[in-house]
């Protein structure tokens, strides 16, 4: 498969040895003109096709949106204290929301003893993690059973605190490592990689079975990389920062999280927490008629490129996509026009809140008029589009390009027949034609798949 974001290859084949063979099937003879018609009229005619059934398809994702009645429920939260508590509203009902914060979510930290070098030798050996939760004396440890007690080992190369550092990061053990230096000398320090008091952790040494050689200063070097305050004993790291979760309120109702980005389903808020140990912050939410008219726009704009794109192909085409474009051509007028029975009171309504199809076939939006209807008026807008009004008008102009059979995901392009495509008895243009289009096809499909695989691992 290709790589995203590089052409080297495609299904296994070298992607510059296919380029450079159709460039050879494609360069004209001694005499001949740099380009003849048999080589640019199939890629001007895929390229023709490709952008009207793309455009087609943005226009139906546009009206999917319109179509959706958590378009028509979006709202915008903004806080009055920011500092302290941020928040996003996709599902809170409009009004006010009393954020108090008692303490932010922390993650553990301890620091070890102070090495007068970063060359310090270490002695070899183990270091245990568990993750896990302190009770608030720090006297007694329970382990998070979702996370297994881990190991990492230093061996003698591993043996200065730069190294013992690089070693735990690359471990992976649920707590990562730096090396703080100032003019006292240098200091490991270790802090949990997730906040929450049941993500805190202690660590215990072990001596290696060939340390018998290391000096006593070594072996006193890597005790103080443990820390286990249950435990008495001397030289371990101290504790510079306690694993803790976040607790606030939110209109008098409390809340306890690990993290200091909450869900709260209670009030269909997500509450950011933003460093400030307590504090308060008013969460006002309210209709965000702003989002609704992006949306509108989109749609608008979607169409308008469909139907230049339309403009530009033949009349007379059987192409799929053309046929599609024309339905969804032809239920925009049937909607905006004043001489159908049906949608006399539509094209009215259309006007009124803003939207209207020009002369020209085009759609064109008043910002004035349309933020004022999302205002005053949304419920009718949202009829307009989604008909999930109260009157059981007929259906709304997105459901209705919706419901067009040209609406229902393409079947899988069929290979060309020999009408349209050349065969590979045909002359060398026509065949550099065909190869760059079985190229095209096969590099664009691989890419997909990639494209789709890695904002799924973004995503996740």
């Amino acid at each position: 498969m290709a790589t995203v974001g590089s052409a080297s290859r495609v299904d296994g084949v070298d992607l510059q040895m296919m380029v450079s063979a159709a460039n050879t099937f494609a360069r004209p003879q001694t005499g001949t003109s740099a380009t003849t018609h048999a080589d640019a009229e199939p890629d001007a005619r895929i390229s023709q096709a490709g952008k009207l059934r793309g455009a087609t398809s943005a226009v139906l994702d546009a009206a999917a949106r319109l179509n959706k009645t958590q378009t028509w429920q979006a709202t915008k939260a903004t806080s009055d204290n920011e500092a302290v508590a941020q928040a996003v509203s996709d599902k809170a009902s409009p009004g006010d929301y009393l954020v108090s914060v008692e303490a932010v979510a922390t993650a553990q930290a301890t620091a070890s003893a102070t090495f007068s070098s970063l060359s310090t030798v270490i002695g070899i050996g183990t270091l245990n993690i568990e993750l896990g939760g302190w009770n608030t004396s720090q006297s007694t440890f329970a382990t998070n059973p979702n996370w297994p007690k881990a190991s990492v080992t230093f061996g003698p190369k591993d043996t200065s605190l730069e190294h013992i550092r690089d070693k735990i990061n690359a471990a992976g053990v649920g707590v990562i490592a730096m090396v703080v230096s100032d003019a006292t000398g240098s200091r490991l320090v270790l802090r949990s990689t997730s906040t929450g008091a049941d993500n805190g952790f202690k660590a215990s040494t072990e001596p290696g079975e060939h340390s018998h050689g290391d000096s006593e200063a070594a072996a006193q070097a890597l005790a103080a990389m443990g820390f286990d305050p249950s435990k008495v004993s001397t030289g371990g790291a101290t504790l510079t920062q306690a694993a803790g979760d976040a607790k606030l309120s939110v209109n008098g109702r409390q809340i306890s999280s690990p993290h200091n980005l909450i869900e709260d389903e209670a009030s269909g808020l997500t509450i950011r927490l933003n460093g400030a140990t307590q504090g308060t912050a008013n969460i006002h939410v309210e209709t965000d008629t702003a989002a609704m008219a992006h949306d509108i726009h989109a749609f608008a704009s979607a169409y308008n490129d469909m139907a230049s794109q339309l403009a530009q192909s033949d009349p007379a085409s059987t192409d799929s996509s053309v046929q599609a474009a024309k339905a969804i051509e032809q239920r925009m007028q049937e909607a905006f026009s004043s001489s159908s029975a049906d949608a006399a009171n539509l094209s009215g309504q259309f006007q009124a809140v803003g939207v209207q199809l020009g002369n020209d076939g085009h759609l064109m939006i008043d910002d004035a008029r349309l933020g004022q209807a999302l205002s005053q008026n949304l419920p009718q807008v949202e009829q307009l589009f989604s008909a999930s009004g109260e009157n059981g008008q007929s259906s709304g102009l997105a459901t209705r390009l919706l419901s067009l059979p040209e609406a229902k995901p393409a079947e899988a392009s069929q290979p060309a027949t020999s009408a349209t495509q050349p065969s590979s008895s045909d002359n060398p243009s026509a065949v550099g034609a065909l190869f760059r289009q079985r190229l095209l096809e096969q590099y664009n499909a691989s890419s997909k798949h990639d494209d789709d695989a890695l904002m799924s691992a973004n995503a996740a």
